[in-house]
């Protein structure tokens, strides 16, 4: 089933192709004509030139018509419609023009400094508030036993980046039978007057909350809905902070995707490995206290960012010279009174502030020679996971960065085949599916 746009377009094409192919007929008459009143056979050959461009064009449009029909890719727009089930696309996941603010007092997620930080407002809607659902045939022929939703956030560095960057997720998951989200949220920029990082998890909610009445109003059981969050870098994230800290979720939270998301803004964590020939046999503890030991660790991002996105996950509470203030010499003077003020503010917005015994599990990957966020932020995740008695699981790309593309071994490769796995039966331990 295809979107009106789609529709259109393909029926516009239609019209195209037989217009200029009555033009193309008309002129062949013409030349028949004159070439037969004036006996310049040369014509014939414009003729028969002419005649096969028509044949030649409907012969490629029934071609690809046939591809359309048969389900392969022949430069039609979107298969996964066809061949997979169906794709909606730019829902908006707010039913009204305001997202309702959770962090608000007597809120059930309230914490007194959040807070104050959102000042108890509710969020005006804005054109990011959008996502797109895939739902399998699977789901589709069997609602009251399909295999659970797993909803994806993209990456960006909290600032940019769309829904379609991580819809290769969507598309992968959905062909193994579940149905997948991909969603926007506000940016960390001034665009918009209200953005931080506790916007971005009242944005979570209502888009959990709009695919929950989607999928009722399609038929589904809404008392057998499941969910998994992931998400790609500050996605994955954004991900983990919304599934450790968020008390209410429209549907049951089962479980968590983490690739390459950073766990804290605290920059004892913000380490890389200072020489590609010293990659870590390992991400765990004993491996990071030895290359610290060792030396062969360095800063993977300067201070000054590191405060500045503080101030951006708070909703930019701190001038230009109090951040200045805070930085001497690209390092954080950690006596300064504003910058505890705003670490106390910020650790809000870290995933580990919340972890504890009810956490649910978390499945993740990480390079070793990621430049980006370094590679701390899965030991220390562990490490707080650990003391809470938390299911964590790491698949460990040796020699990948942070776009998790420059494989160039077959352990690697074997890597993103494992995390695949990893996430298939992660999906089958913990979405509860009637057998």
């Amino acid at each position: 089933m295809k979107n009106d746009e789609s529709q259109k377009k393909d029926k516009n094409n239609k019209k195209w192709i037989s217009k200029s192919n009555l033009i193309l007929l008309i002129i062949s008459l013409i030349i028949l004509y004159l070439s037969f009143k004036h006996k310049k056979f040369g014509f014939f050959i414009i003729l028969f030139i002419i005649i096969i461009i028509i044949l030649l064009k409907t012969i490629v449009y029934i071609a690809k018509k046939k591809d359309k029909e048969k389900g392969i890719k022949a430069g039609f727009e979107e298969p996964w419609h066809q061949l997979y089930g169906d794709k909606i696309s730019n829902i908006s996941y707010p039913k009204t023009n305001i997202i309702i603010n959770s962090f608000k007092e007597k809120g059930e997620n309230f914490n007194k400094i959040i807070g104050n930080v959102n000042n108890g407002k509710d969020y005006l809607k804005n054109e990011r508030n959008i996502y797109n659902l895939f739902i399998p045939y699977s789901s589709l022929k069997n609602k009251d036993n399909y295999n659970g939703i797993i909803l994806f956030i993209h990456g960006g560095a909290w600032v940019f980046g769309q829904k379609e960057n991580i819809e290769y997720l969507c598309s992968r998951y959905s062909k193994c039978g579940y149905i997948t989200a991909e969603m926007n949220h506000t940016l960390l920029v001034e665009k918009y007057e209200d953005s931080n990082i506790f916007r971005i998890l009242d944005e979570i909610t209502a888009c959990i909350g709009s695919i929950k009445e989607e999928l009722k109003g399609r038929g589904f059981n809404e008392d057998k809905l499941e969910l998994a969050i992931g998400g790609y870098s500050s996605g994955a994230h954004i991900a983990l902070l919304y599934g450790y800290s968020i008390k209410n979720i429209p549907i049951p939270l089962k479980f968590l995707i983490d690739f390459v998301g950073p766990i804290t803004l605290d920059p004892k964590y913000w380490y890389k490995i200072k020489d590609s020939k010293d990659i870590l046999e390992s991400i765990e503890s004993e491996d990071i206290e030895k290359a610290f030991k060792e030396e062969k660790l360095v800063k993977a991002l300067d201070d000054n960012i590191l405060v500045g996105l503080m101030n951006a996950f708070i909703g930019k509470k701190y001038t230009e010279e109090e951040l200045k203030e805070m930085v001497e010499n690209k390092k954080i003077k950690e006596s300064n009174e504003k910058y505890k003020e705003l670490y106390n503010k910020v650790k809000y917005a870290f995933p580990t502030t919340y972890i504890n015994s009810k956490t649910v599990p978390t499945l993740c990957q990480y390079g070793g020679n990621d430049s980006v966020i370094g590679v701390c932020h899965y030991s220390y995740l562990k490490k707080i996971s650990q003391q809470h008695g938390n299911k964590i699981v790491n698949v460990y790309m040796k020699n990948s960065g942070h776009f998790l593309n420059d494989i160039n071994n077959e352990k690697d490769l074997e890597s993103v085949r494992e995390m695949h796995y990893q996430i298939l039966n992660f999906a089958k331990l913990y979405f509860t599916k009637e057998k």
